[in-house]
Formats: structure tokens, C-alpha cells, sequence
């Protein structure tokens, strides 16, 4: 299945041609790739270039390494959830801030809702208002925390009903980032009451199949988060990088 390697680069030789075999589909989901010597003698190199490149493939999330007697490398189901946590790593080093994040949300959610508005299923439909019906019920019994976490899962649900894997990926990714930084502190409700208002109109834009209404509303909900981001920003300038961003979270200026 594999050929052998020139020694320079040979880690990544390996877990390109390993890669490549997967793509090809001569590997697949649950496959148990050849041992660590098979793997050494048809790649003619040592024991520790094979573990290096195997391991990399682990991280990456391409492959499960199982120990034990019926151990071995297994292609694993692709998961998303990797992406995410590298994400996450990289908002925590400071690396993606605050402000990145809604600047993704205005250049991807508008025709996010766009295509939503097009091709919604009833079973969609009925997920979204059910969603805001909720999050008005946590407001009720005063839980705001629990009511920005449901606005973040109103904004997957229209991805999921984009029917676009892709932008459910990044929706999916910065959602998680944002739901990772909320804060159990309870607060005033009065940034998750806008949230819901421009909610109740996107909903109802989508219901009567208005892509352009829908993508317009969108896009001024979330210039409205950008605008209220902003003006937090200014005031905590003066804090750490991290204490500013946790402020911006608790405050709920990033709910969807």
C-alpha cells in the first residue's frame, strides 16, 4: 500500500502518503492500518520515525492509536471538534480576539440566514421558534446564562438549515469558542431581551421565505454586537488581555 521514503522530511512523507490512502478511500473509517514493523519495513525506516508520524496523525484527529493486545492505528470518524479546540487554544494565547469574532460572524451569518430562509424545513422552523420560546422562558425565571447559551444554539440551527457543511463548520467553531467563554455569573437580562427581539424578526423572516429581509436583519444584529463590543472594548482597555475578554463575555455582549 505504501512506498518507501527518502530520508529527508520522512516523518511527513509518511503521514502524507498515510493521508492520501485515507482520500483514496484504500482506507476507511475503523481501519486498522498495517503494524508499526509492516509500517517500518514498507517504508524502510525506523520504529521512531513511524511512532513520530503516527502520533502527529493522532493530534490531528485522522487517526485513534489503541493500546493493548488488540491495539494498533484506527482511521477515526472525522470530528470537528478538533478544529474547535485548536480554535479555542488560540483565543485563550490571545491569538483570535473578541472583535475577530463577530467580524467573521457579519462576513458569514447574513448569507447564512440568506440560504436558510431558502431552503428551511418545517422541522427547522419548528426548532427555531422552540429555541426562542425557551430562552424567553429562562429570562421568566431569571436564569440570563442559560438564555444566551440557547441565542448561541439559535445560530447553529440556521447554519444546520443553510444545508452548507461549511458554514455550519464556522458557525459551528466561533459558536463554541463563545459558549466555552460564558460565564455562570448571573447578570442583567437586558442584553439577552435585545438578542431575542431581533430573533423574533429573523424568525419570522425566514417562516415567510424573505432571504434578503432575513440577511439584512442578520447583518444589523450583528453590527449591533460589534457596535456594544467596541464601546466595552474602550472601557476595559486598561485591563489585561484576558480579564478584558472575560468581562466582554460575562456581560453577554457576545450573544447571537
Amino acid at each position: 500500500m505504501f512506498k518507501s521514503v527518502r530520508a529527508d522530511r520522512i516523518s511527513q512523507a509518511i503521514i502524507d502518503q498515510i493521508k492520501e490512502a485515507i482520500f483514496q478511500k484504500k482506507l476507511t473509517v475503523g481501519d486498522k492500518l498495517p503494524s508499526e514493523r509492516q509500517l517500518m519495513e514498507q517504508f524502510e525506516t525506523s520504529r521512531v520515525t513511524v511512532r513520530e508520524a503516527l502520533r502527529t496523525l493522532e493530534y490531528s484527529g485522522i487517526l485513534e492509536i489503541k493500546r493493548g493486545n488488540q491495539g494498533g492505528a484506527f482511521v477515526r470518524d472525522p470530528n470537528i471538534k478538533f478544529v474547535n479546540n485548536f480554535l479555542q487554544d488560540m483565543f485563550s494565547m490571545g491569538n483570535i480576539k473578541v472583535g475577530d469574532l463577530t467580524e467573521a460572524r457579519m462576513a458569514v451569518e447574513p448569507y447564512s440566514v440568506k440560504l436558510a430562509s431558502e431552503r428551511i424545513k418545517e422541522d427547522s422552523l419548528d426548532q427555531i421558534k422552540q429555541n426562542i420560546l425557551e430562552t424567553e422562558e429562562c429570562l421568566k425565571r431569571n436564569n440570563p446564562r442559560d438564555a444566551r447559551l440557547l441565542n448561541l444554539e439559535f445560530h447553529r440551527i440556521i447554519a444546520q438549515a443553510s444545508e452548507n457543511p461549511v458554514i455550519l463548520f464556522m458557525i459551528d467553531s466561533i459558536m463554541d469558542i463563545m459558549e466555552n467563554n460564558i460565564s455562570s455569573i448571573l447578570l442583567s437580562a437586558e442584553p439577552v431581551e435585545s438578542t431575542i427581539h431581533f430573533h423574533e424578526e429573523i424568525y419570522q423572516a425566514i417562516k415567510n421565505h424573505h432571504p434578503e429581509k432575513a440577511e439584512d436583519l442578520m447583518l444589523r444584529h450583528i453590527q449591533e454586537i460589534q457596535r456594544t463590543l467596541e464601546v466595552k472594548q474602550k472601557s476595559t482597555a486598561k485591563d489585561s488581555l484576558e480579564e478584558s475578554s472575560k468581562k466582554i463575555f460575562e456581560e453577554g455582549v457576545l450573544d447571537g
